[in-house]
This record gives C-alpha cells, sequence and structure tokens, in this order.
C-alpha cells in the first residue's frame, strides 16, 4: 500500500474514533417522562439564554447563595424577582460546577402573581420554602455560603447574626438578607433530569 494511502485510512480511522469520542460526551437523550422536550422546559430554555453561564447571571443582579450541592448544583439568587411576572425573570438560577445553567425556580410570595404558563403545572410538583436568611461570611479568609431559619423583625447585621450565634465574631459579613416564604417552583430545563422536571435533586450531576 502506498504512504497516502495508508495516511488516508489512517485520518479516517481517526475521524471515527473523534466521532466516537464527540458522541460519548453527549448527554444521553432523557425519556420522554423527564419533561425536557415539553412546552414550558423549551420556553424556559428560550427564556433564559442569556443566564447560560453563571459569570452572566452576576451581572445581572444573582448572587450566589449556596456551595455545590451533590445531584443540585450552585444555587444563584436574585433576591429582587420573588413574584416573576414571566419566565424570563427567575428568582434562582442553578449551575453545575462548570458554571453552566441546569435549573431555574420561580418563587412567590403572593400566588395571584403566578402566571398562566405555570397554572397548568401539577400542584405537587410546588413546595413551601419558610422564612429564612441567606448570608455570605469570610471567616481566616475563607468564604462561606450560608442557610439558616429566621424570624422576627430584626434585620440579618453583623452583630445580629453575631447575637443568635449564626456567626462567629471574628467573621466577615459580606451580604445578608430575609428570604421571606414562598411557594417555589423549580424546573430542569436546561438538563435533563431523570426524576422528573420538577423534581429537586437530579441525579445526572455528582
Amino acid at each position: 500500500m502506498r504512504l497516502p494511502a495508508l495516511v488516508s485510512l489512517v485520518l479516517l480511522a481517526l475521524i471515527c474514533l473523534m466521532l466516537l469520542a464527540t458522541a460519548a460526551l453527549q448527554p444521553a437523550r432523557a425519556d420522554p417522562s423527564d419533561g425536557y422536550e415539553s412546552p414550558l422546559a423549551q420556553s424556559v430554555r428560550q427564556a433564559t439564554e442569556r443566564y447560560r453561564l453563571s459569570v452572566w447571571a452576576v451581572h445581572d443582579g444573582y448572587v450566589q447563595t449556596t456551595d455545590y450541592l451533590p445531584q443540585f448544583g450552585v444555587m444563584y439568587t436574585n433576591h429582587q424577582r420573588f413574584d416573576p411576572p414571566s419566565l424570563a425573570q427567575p428568582t434562582v438560577l442553578v449551575f453545575d460546577l462548570a458554571g453552566r445553567l441546569v435549573a431555574c425556580g420561580y418563587q412567590y410570595e403572593h400566588s395571584g402573581d403566578i402566571p398562566a404558563i405555570l397554572h397548568d403545572v401539577d400542584p405537587d410538583a410546588w413546595y413551601a420554602i419558610p422564612e429564612h436568611v441567606h448570608y455570605n461570611v469570610v471567616v481566616q479568609g475563607k468564604l462561606y455560603y450560608a442557610q439558616q431559619p429566621w424570624s422576627g423583625p430584626q434585620e440579618p447585621t453583623a452583630a445580629e447574626l453575631i447575637r443568635r450565634k449564626l456567626m462567629p465574631p471574628d467573621a466577615s459579613l459580606q451580604f445578608a438578607f430575609v428570604h421571606p416564604a414562598v411557594r417555589a417552583l423549580l424546573i430542569w430545563a436546561w438538563l435533563p433530569n431523570p426524576n422528573g422536571l420538577f423534581d429537586t435533586a437530579n441525579p445526572a450531576l455528582p
């Protein structure tokens, strides 16, 4: 066999291997019952395209409020977006370890503000979140993301958090917000979830 022909066969073999490797990296196509291809999931993807990366979300007022949680991701919250009037304004965005959007959360203090597109969602998909405080603190140079129950009219200042023993006296408070009691809905619009479109855990994530 002449050298050019041999080179062509080697190149063809390499291309085949690359295609196989690329296919292996693609997420497995989900079962239709997971809702990933449902009209609602597609509408959420269309509405939240601009938040595909966490760095883009930060520029639009979202604040990281958790570390990475197994089978869930990293949560970013926009505390000005309770009672969002449309799918384009999620209260919560969830990202994977690479900072890619996987799920969107919509939270409502007032049920009357829920947009029509969410009215037909199974009532069992909604869940209650009690009033609590989100706060980020630095302790000995390390940043921690914390959430704890909260009640009363007091503002979550550093002094109040220390008084309630929610942060050590030598910590530096970076951010704090009292999250109101809400009805919440989580939609796995950007990553197929074997547990279903609205489940609160996704085994596709580590």
